[in-house]
């Protein structure tokens, strides 16, 4: 049985190692013996013929495995170098897309920049235009209300001549008649009639008195007369100098029609280019339509206002608080009254970091708030009084040209009752005070009226039996006092500007620390030391301290209209004082950089980049004084906002504004003509650009006319000096480039390339790069062939369509042929006209895409080289 288990393994060349287990048991001897038998004769097997068939079979099969395994592992290597080579050409395809992306994210910077500031450009020539229309219309409706008042002056001068010369005819038939009167002494009774007839006629004029009279009446009439063709010829000489100053005049305000009153009207300054610039209305309706502009007095001009829930609650709160909604007086008061408790509740809790931040924001609903509610006479006038004082101190605080203004000290504001005005010696220390003073010495005080109380026998005998000093008078300060104490400071208060300044300016603590120490020192009898009466002397002076503030603060927020409350006419006055004073700095600001001379091109964009800075700015003031709601109160009084002149500084930065294009197109013309040499047309033509130019020399300043020629000279002597060839000739060296080894020996370097796309409706469009060398010849990047390979990117100089004129269609194909084949694909066509027409095309719109090169692709189309021309 093991024998024919182990039949393959036995025998041959097969190595056998038979390990035998013998036991030396007696009970197991024989299988012990069959077991060295078998060993013995697996020893000396030999191996037959079939199992030899059988390995050998075995061997070829796993010779076969073998080199299908070779050729499996061969196999697998090329195709890991295929891979490899793929995976090496991918990358080097992606390099290449990252590379193309690039330029194409360089393109979309460049024609997004280009794309924004020509729409920027746009939009300021659109604002110019409108502005410039906006100053015609105004112009001719000036002129046409000038002719119209000519027309009625005529008309009335006519019918004065009319009169005069009537009572004229009548004067000499009169004089007629008493001269034949006085030299016939016969016909006395005929001169009675005649006399009596021209009595009749004209209205008693033979008399000499009424001789007298209609001879001052006709001087009179005579002065009427030339004062109104002297005003006539002052307005036409007003108007003709303005026109003479600016191109495009425009008036300040309408002239009004009738007889012409020079005190009476409207003063109005001009300025050298016809802008109003100052108007003092003799209306408070016109003086608050020309109170114009200025910084921002809570909340920046160019930084927008911070939101918070809070303030946005409030600002919907006191926008849609109706009092048409309420049933009563007392709940629209109650309404009022919390809106303006939940504003100063909003400002303590936003703290002292935040309080202009919330006071910014809610500024416009809390003053429309109160200027609607104001008619009303409901609003709590202390809770008004708290906000106005917060608004005008937020303004101190951030305006130091209201921090030095110094206001009286409260001895001013305060009498003693029968004895006039105290003058204490005792000063408040009024926090950022100076020379300057608010209010004068003379304005009337509130008068105190305490006197000390009288005691009698009875009172007497009980203090001394007391033990209470007899010799202080003593003052018992009832409710019914303090109320009627109360109620004078508030009649006194009530627009009290004077006084407002005080509490905006003092602080409270402060103001009244001062007013106790001044009734205590002119109420003597009010001991400051005493310890008796309900709560102590000391409580007296407390509570009648107290009683004076809170009257006067109350009449301070009380409106009585058509005014309103003395705080708002503050803070009105206050804003007019910031606005004027940022305008005027501004003005000064403008007047330095208007004085400064300009040397080159760099100080030139400079100046003008900062005077419009700058005028940028007063716009931006000018047109927040229109939506300021701080100076929209009931009725404007007091003087309007001062807009200071600035003539002399638009007129620099006009002229700088024309300095600036004219060095600009110096530039370009020195930019065309930076090359070896210049055809005789091209240099007469750069020539004669210089000399318009220079006739544009009046319109500038004279401050910047030595800037102007300096360029246009440099430039002249650069044109100069390069040398001029003939117009032939010039074209012939152009038709030698493309005929020799165009693009090479030339100059290739570009500052800036510009990608275009052409979508031929192949599988991939042409891309080619173009761009303008310092010679202001075209330049062009493309992959030298379409297909794969492709070579490469070349750069080439592309020959202008003029060189073509005179060639063949295989001479154009041989100069194309030195080109990348996208080009000569573009531009060939199957006759010569057809290849001159499309190459003019295509040149047009690859030099269009290069800024610089579309002044040169003007003169070619003016000169008749760019032209269409189709078989």
């Amino acid at each position: 049985m093991l024998t024919k288990v182990l039949a393959d393994s036995l025998g041959g060349s097969s190595k056998t190692l038979m390990i035998v287990n013998v036991v030396p048991n007696s009970a197991n001897l024989s299988e012990t013996l069959s077991s060295l038998n078998f060993s013995s004769r697996a020893r000396n097997a030999v191996l037959g013929l079939g199992n030899r068939d059988t390995i050998k079979k075995w061997r070829d099969i796993a010779n076969d495995a073998r080199k299908e395994l070779y050729e499996k592992e061969k196999e697998s290597q090329d195709l890991k170098q295929e891979v490899l080579g793929l995976k090496h050409s991918l990358k080097d395809a992606n390099d290449q897309c990252v590379l193309l992306f690039n330029e194409v994210q360089k393109a979309w910077k460049v024609s997004y920049t280009l794309q924004s500031d020509l729409k920027s450009e746009n939009i300021m020539l659109a604002d110019k235009q409108k502005i410039e229309r906006e100053q015609n219309a105004q112009l001719r409706n000036q002129v046409a209300q000038l002719l119209q008042l000519e027309q009625d002056q005529k008309v009335q001068i006519e019918q004065r001549d009319s009169t005069i010369q009537a009572l004229q005819a009548k004067m000499k038939s009169i004089e007629s008649r008493l001269s034949e009167a006085l030299h016939s002494s016969e016909d006395r009774s005929a001169l009675g009639s005649d006399l009596s007839n021209a009595k009749a006629i004209g209205d008693g004029m033979d008399s000499p008195p009424v001789t007298k009279k209609l001879e001052e009446e006709l001087k009179k009439r005579d002065a009427l007369i030339e004062r109104l063709h002297e005003e006539n010829e002052k307005l036409f000489d007003r108007l003709t100098e303005k026109a003479s100053l600016a191109g495009s005049p425009k008036l300040s305000s309408p002239l009004s029609k009738g007889p012409l009153n020079v005190q009476s009207r409207d003063l109005v300054r001009i300025d050298s280019r016809g802008h109003s610039m100052d108007v003092v209305p003799s209306s408070p309706a016109l003086a608050a339509d020309k109170t114009e502009g200025t910084v921002a007095l809570v909340k920046s001009g160019s930084d927008k206002v911070k939101t918070t829930p809070a303030g946005e609650y409030l600002t919907s709160a006191l926008n849609d608080f109706d009092p048409e909604q309420h049933d009563s007086l007392a709940a629209i008061s109650d309404g009022a009254n919390k809106l303006l408790m939940l504003v100063l509740a909003a400002v303590i809790k936003a703290g002292a970091s935040r309080e202009h931040e919330i006071l910014a924001e809610i500024r416009d609903a809390v003053f429309s708030f109160v200027r609607k509610m104001e008619p009303q006479r409901v609003m709590d006038t202390m809770l008004v009084s708290r906000v106005r004082i917060l608004y005008i101190r937020s303004l101190l605080a951030r305006s130091p040209e209201l921090q030095s203004i110094k206001v009286s000290p409260v001895e001013n504001f305060l009498e003693k009752a029968n004895t006039g005005r105290s003058r204490s010696s005792s000063r408040g220390s009024s926090p950022g005070r100076s020379p300057v003073r608010y209010v004068d010495e003379h304005i009337q005080g509130f008068r105190v009226n305490l006197k000390p109380e009288k005691k009698s026998k009875f009172s007497s005998v009980v203090s001394k039996i007391r033990g209470l000093d007899q010799d202080t008078p003593r003052q018992q300060v009832t409710a019914g006092k303090l109320r009627e104490i109360n109620e004078e400071a508030k009649s006194f208060a009530i627009g009290n500007k004077a006084l407002a300044a005080l509490f905006v300016h003092t602080p409270a603590g402060e103001l009244q620390r001062q007013l106790r120490s001044w009734l205590a020192e002119n109420f003597d009898f009010l001991s400051v030391l005493g310890d008796d009466a309900s709560g102590g002397t000391t409580g007296q002076l407390e509570l009648l301290s107290t009683a004076i503030m809170d009257g006067w603060m109350a009449g301070l927020g009380a409106a009585v209209p058509p005014n309103t409350d003395a705080l708002g006419q503050l803070l009105s006055e206050y804003s007019k004082r910031v606005y004027s004073s940022q305008l005027q700095h501004l003005k000064d600001i403008a007047g330095t950089l208007a004085s400064e001379r300009a040397e080159d091109a760099a100080q030139v964009a400079k100046l003008r980049s900062a005077l419009e800075s700058v005028d940028h700015k007063r716009r931006k003031i000018l047109q927040q004084i229109r939506s300021d709601v701080a100076l929209l109160t009931l009725q404007d009084g007091g003087p309007p906002i001062q807009n200071p002149s600035t003539a002399a500084e638009d007129a620099r930065l006009a002229s700088l504004i024309s300095l600036d294009g004219i060095v600009k197109q110096v530039k370009d013309i020195v930019r065309q003509s930076s090359m070896s040499t210049l055809s005789k047309s091209k240099k007469k033509q750069m020539l004669a650009s210089l000399d318009e130019l220079a006739e544009r020399m009046p319109s500038l300043l004279d401050i910047d006319h030595p800037c102007a020629q300096r360029q246009i000279a440099d430039a002249r002597h650069v044109i100069q000096s390069i040398p001029e060839e003939d117009d032939h000739l010039q074209e012939q060296s152009h038709a030698l480039k493309p005929s020799t080894d165009l693009g090479f020996g030339t100059e290739t370097d570009v500052a800036q390339w510009n990608v275009l796309q052409f979508n031929t409706g192949a599988t991939t469009p042409f891309i080619i790069k173009c761009g303008a060398n310092s010679n202001s010849e075209l330049v062009i990047k493309a992959d030298a062939k379409i297909q794969e390979p492709k070579g490469g990117e070349v750069v080439r100089v592309v020959p202008r369509p003029s060189v073509l004129e005179s060639m063949s269609l295989e001479e154009m194909k041989h100069v194309f042929s030195q080109l990348p084949e996208a080009l000569s694909l573009l531009a060939l066509a199957r006759t010569a006209d057809g290849t001159r027409a499309r190459y003019s095309r295509l040149y047009r719109t690859l030099a269009m895409k290069v800024p610089s090169l579309r002044d040169l692709v003007g003169e070619l189309e003016k000169g008749g080289v760019l032209k269409d021309v189709r078989s």
